[in-house]
């Protein structure tokens, strides 16, 4: 029998600065003395006792470094192995990533809602001038089915700016504010995705290269007057920020005429869900880039979601806000160009 450290085991520090060994599997926490976290050291390759015994040399034989690996063992600080392919059954999930999912399987800690809830509009003093973007209403909708069958990920566009109106069109069918719900000072808002606890802590920030009747730029979209606010005009940084995020991970020939930028204050979340927001505004971003790609389609627009996060924030336009701000994802928009249909369709009964 060969022993090895568990990998789901994290070492961090307790309170009060002692460090503590944490079990992102089990969700249990050792105390971690110098001695033990030596031995964790040597083990992080699969060893026998003996082997174990003549690296680390500890006080008595094998027979007690036996016993004491046993005893590891079955507290989970370490992994029995036989060394005959036991990784090739584990599934590739950091340590990180297990203990994120562990606790917010946990629900929220229990001194939760501390204080005053953070407000739910996210507010740009900063921004020369605004624009008003034109009331929804004009443009046409078609039955949820007919969006669905259409819905695919588009890496064309036209050289044509986006139409000002259905950009606004998208942004009020995704992520307009219709109200608030009760109690008011919890400030939880009722919007189009859905969002754990109505938090809503993602805003939505336009970088806008070509879209018609609007200065080229970064703007922040404000929800509930249905405004866009202007923060900057488009420049060399910019045109880096939307090639890393968007034109390079989404694997376009070109930058398209505009991009969605997603912010998440996830203090708004952390107020009511803390020790589980991550997952949450993970799990929220999910719900409004599918909204935003239903939209797009019932619009006739093209779009494309990439994933790529950068942390800390990077984006020109929020400087000052790295302890704030998480980038969760990007959205890629514009008119669709000509593109090749899908080499294989399954066709269901």
């Amino acid at each position: 029998m060969r022993y090895r450290r568990n990998p789901d085991v994290l070492l961090e520090w307790a309170e009060g600065g002692g460090p503590v060994l944490v079990d992102c599997r089990a969700w249990r926490k050792f105390a971690a003395r110098p001695e033990l976290v030596d031995l964790l050291h040597h083990l992080d390759t699969a060893l026998t006792p003996d082997e174990l015994h003549a690296r680390w040399r500890p006080p008595g034989d094998e027979q007690a470094t036996h016993a004491l690996l046993e005893r590891l063992a079955s507290a989970g600080i370490l992994e029995r192995t036989t060394g005959t392919g036991d990784d090739a059954r584990r599934p590739r999930w950091t340590p990180y990533e297990r203990a994120a999912h562990a606790q917010a399987g946990r629900g929220p800690v229990p001194h939760a809602r501390r204080g005053r809830a953070p407000a739910a509009r996210r507010t740009h003093p900063e921004a020369p001038e605004s624009v008003a973007l034109p009331e929804a209403g004009g443009e046409p909708s078609r039955p949820l089915a007919d969006v669905l069958g259409e819905r695919r990920s588009t890496r064309c566009f036209a050289p044509d700016p986006l139409p000002l109106d259905r950009l606004a069109a998208l942004l009020a069918r995704s992520a307009r504010v219709r109200g608030y719900l009760p109690p008011r000072s919890y400030e939880q808002t009722q919007r189009p995705a859905p969002s754990g606890g109505g938090r809503h802590s993602l805003d939505v920030y336009l970088l806008a290269r070509e879209v018609a009747r609007l200065p080229a730029g970064a703007y922040h979209y404000d929800p509930f007057d249905h405004v866009l606010h202007r923060l900057s005009a488009w420049d060399e940084e910019l045109d880096v920020l939307q090639h890393r995020t968007v034109t390079l991970p989404a694997l376009l020939e070109g930058p398209p005429p505009a991009s969605l930028y997603l912010a998440s204050y996830g203090d708004r979340t952390a107020w009511k869900y803390e020790g589980m927001a991550l997952s949450l505004v993970y799990r929220d971003t999910g719900c409004l880039m599918q909204t935003l790609s239903l939209a797009a389609t019932d619009l006739g627009l093209a779009s494309c979601l990439t994933g790529r996060m950068e942390a800390p924030v990077t984006a020109p336009f929020l400087e000052g806000c790295e302890e704030e701000a998480l980038h969760v994802g990007n959205l890629a928009l514009g008119l669709p160009g000509t593109e090749p249909p899908p080499a294989v369709r399954v066709e269901h009964p």
